[in-house]
């Protein structure tokens, strides 16, 4: 067996240098086109950290040149696979549903530009992160994204401060706090798992680390993100070699964190208590339910297919009579309204049935190769991501689908090539 897939044996310091070595033995095996793609792919989660442009680049590049490599080596392998097929099944009802929305050509660009995600996660799991060696390379690269994005957040927290209780650096816009969600939830949710189940001193370092980001996302002030990392990581912890004294002992230290952080900017807990409380969706008066209600109320128009994805911004302020209490935002703010509201009942069921069937690829890992702290807790992060009960960024939107399928891809990729490398 690799050392690489014996991480709670050895110190963290061993473990880097073991998957940098077998990351350079990889590469020198390569030609070099497909080294420098999977080069470039390793340094996606820095590339996230400059811009929405650039990071379109990248994630669109891959999925791209996936497609063409596929055409070219006549390999339709990963056709196979029953999530792609429901992801495809989804991109044909969007399409439907495209068709017959009053915006149908923005409709459809929208659609078929949405896809591009769902093909990023396609090339990580069956060429880029087919090799394990490559597939720990990324989720180093992952942390270390994270780590950095942190730092960078500290600087901007001692320079300036935060802005209406919330944190802009390095975009100069409010979704910091969704990067260090989305993009580094693999990587957090292998640290967390790691505090509560590696050997000691190995615990200890991920203890910290995991304990400062929770914080870090704190001051961010992005509510929902800091739940799913907090939940996420809780559950990780619970699929891993669970060791109950220091589950507890590690919840308890970063409540103590985040109390911490309320404690010395009050701005936050009134931000993360009051204010959260007051939004929720759980009366006519909440600002949420007026925009989440707003969506099953505008799909009146077309119920079956909806209004058109990704239309629902243009479309609502047309039905929603001007004396309901429902408020049009560019978004319901919630997936599965969202879907109901613009690809109707054929589109929500297409939807959630590629959604769960990512969840279950995902879930893979855990039922073979529950051994490896990183297949076990791949299942988590489409979990979270995609969790109901919540408040979401635009189904179709481009910033908020970056950052996620980035994630999403890397779990698919997790649970597929640590299964199969256990079953040769």
């Amino acid at each position: 067996m690799n050392k690489a897939d014996q991480p709670v044996e050895r110190s963290a310091k061993s473990m880097f240098i073991d998957i940098w070595a077998d990351l350079i033995d990889v590469l020198k095996g390569m030609n070099r086109v497909e080294r420098g793609l999977h080069v470039f792919w390793l340094f996606g989660p820095f590339i996230l950290l400059i811009e929405r442009s650039p990071a379109d680049i990248w994630i669109s590049t891959l999925a791209i040149v996936f497609v063409f490599r596929s055409l070219i080596r006549r390999d339709g392998e990963w056709l196979r696979a029953v999530w792609v097929w429901c992801c495809f099944i989804f991109l044909a009802v969007c399409l439907l549903s495209a068709a017959s929305s009053s915006m149908s050509s923005y409709a459809t660009s929208e659609s078929l530009l949405w896809f591009r995600f769902p093909l990023f996660a396609m090339a990580t799991v069956f060429w880029l992160g087919q090799d394990k060696r490559l597939l720990y390379a990324m989720l180093v690269s992952t942390a270390l994204g994270m780590i950095l994005m942190s730092g960078i957040l500290v600087l901007e927290l001692i320079v300036e401060g935060q802005k209406g209780g919330r944190l802009t650096w390095p975009y100069g816009d409010k979704v910091s706090g969704n990067y260090l969600c989305k993009v580094g939830l693999p990587a957090f949710t292998v640290m967390v798992a790691l505090a509560i189940g590696a050997k000691p001193k190995l615990a200890a370092v991920m203890g910290v680390l995991s304990t400062i980001s929770i914080a870090i996302s704190v001051f961010t002030g992005e509510r929902i993100n800091f739940l799913i990392r907090a939940c996420s990581g809780m559950l990780a912890a619970l699929v891993w070699k669970p060791n109950f004294r220091r589950y507890f002992l590690l919840i308890a230290l970063e409540i103590l964190a985040v109390s911490s952080v309320f404690v010395i900017f009050p701005s936050n807990q009134t931000r993360y208590v009051d204010s959260f409380v007051e939004s929720l969706p759980l009366n006519v008066e909440s600002s949420y339910f007026k925009t989440m209600a707003a969506g099953p109320e505008a799909a009146k128009e077309s119920p079956i297919l909806g209004l058109g994805p990704a239309s629902f911004r243009y479309i609502c302020p047309k039905v929603i009579k001007t004396t309901s209490n429902f408020e049009c935002d560019n978004h319901p703010h919630n997936f599965y309204i969202q879907l109901y509201s613009e690809t109707g009942i054929l589109g929500l069921l297409a939807g959630s049935v590629m959604i769960i069937s990512i969840i279950w690829a995902a879930f893979v890992g855990w039922r073979k190769n529950r051994a490896n702290v990183v297949a076990a807790t791949a299942f988590v992060i489409p979990f979270g991501l995609f969790f109901p009960i919540q408040s979401t960024g635009d189904f179709f939107g481009q910033w908020n689908n970056i950052f996620m399928w980035s994630a999403i891809a890397l779990a698919l990729a997790a649970a597929r090539t640590l299964t199969f490398e256990r079953k040769k």
